[in-house]
């Protein structure tokens, strides 16, 4: 009896070894996988802001992008009196990870340093089928039409269209040099 018992230790030190070291690797392994974790965890996700190819920066998500573009554009609006005013095209936001992201203040005089250029959902101005320039909205273009039409006789023999087109800013004319337009257009000179 006394080697059935000796065997019988010797199995159940045997089954604490094993269970003892399948502990230790599941151990290593999970300190593994957390510290993989962390080591990810520490790059952070985000997005990297271009502009025409040039990077402006990182933001943490969309939504801080977003907000800074709609700030932007909402004091476009106060400033031009106008609420079709928007931000130039040409932005890419690209995953990427990063370590340093602008928040919403920063992101605002990021895009307000690089001189982006600003464009509104106006009304360009066909006369006879010819284009004649772009007023920063469709109620100023039926309003040139009907001034035009009001001071000149001769306006019914002029086929007058306008068109919603998004063009930069500074393409666009007020409402007096469109009228000069208009008028110079009409009696054969063309500007």
């Amino acid at each position: 009896m006394n080697e059935d018992i000796r065997l019988e230790r010797e199995k159940r030190r045997m089954r604490r070894k094993r269970k003892k070291q399948r502990s230790t690797i599941i151990t290593i392994m999970l300190l593994f996988i957390l510290a993989s974790v962390g080591v990810v965890g520490a790059q952070t996700q985000g997005y990297e802001v271009f502009y025409h190819g040039e990077s402006l920066g990182f933001v943490q998500n969309t939504g801080v992008f977003k907000s800074a573009v709609e700030r932007i554009e909402k004091n476009l609006a106060v400033c031009y009196n106008r609420d079709n005013i928007h931000l130039g095209d040409g932005f890419q936001l690209i995953p990427a990870r990063v370590e340093e992201t602008m928040d919403s203040d920063m992101c605002i005089q990021v895009l307000n340093s690089k001189g982006i250029e600003l464009y509104v959902d106006g009304a360009s101005i066909m006369m006879d089928g010819e284009n004649i320039g772009t007023l920063t909205s469709m109620d100023e273009a039926q309003r040139l039409i009907k001034a035009y039409q009001d001071i000149n006789v001769d306006s019914n023999n002029h086929n007058f269209k306008y068109v919603d087109v998004m063009v930069p800013l500074a393409e666009t004319k007020d409402f007096s040099a469109m009228l000069a337009i208009l008028k110079a257009h009409s009696v054969g000179i063309t500007k």
